[in-house]
């Protein structure tokens, strides 16, 4: 198949169905990990906790689906929520180091996966893609 667009969507789709199962073994689902992970980019960018509602405009979420997970993520102790000073509506959540243990572990599975879906790929090849996969990123729908 010549359509780009297309094989780039059946490989993410492949991986992302991958990384889930793997991350399941784990207790983890897919969006639980990307809420995890955008908690701790979102610290380590700007020193703060982020909201659920600034997690929501990250990751493309709706509010109810970014609650159940949140919901999930605070019975599993893998992230605290606390009052935000600046808005007493909303709450400030971060990770605890049970949910740090949980991301690390996580990444390497998501390492892993990346590692396989890329294996037919020689290590040339496979920087050439993501040097190539950033410029699209930050040339994107500007």
């Amino acid at each position: 198949m010549n359509n780009t667009g297309y094989l780039i969507m059946q490989l993410a789709k492949q991986m992302r169905y991958q990384l889930n199962q793997r991350l399941l073994a784990q207790g983890l689902t897919v969006q639980q990990w990307a809420v995890m992970q955008q908690i701790d980019l979102w610290q380590q960018r700007t020193e703060t906790a982020p909201t659920a509602n600034q997690l929501c405009q990250q990751l493309d979420m709706d509010k109810p689906t970014m609650s159940g997970i949140v919901r999930r993520l605070t019975a599993k102790q893998f992230i605290e929520q606390y009052p935000n000073p600046d808005d007493q509506r909303a709450k400030l959540l971060q990770l605890t180091s049970e949910g740090t243990v949980a991301l690390h572990a996580g990444q390497q599975v998501s390492d892993e996966v990346l590692a396989l879906s890329l294996q037919a790929l020689t290590a040339s090849e496979q920087q050439t893609l993501q040097q190539l996969l950033r410029k699209l990123e930050g040339e994107t729908f500007k």
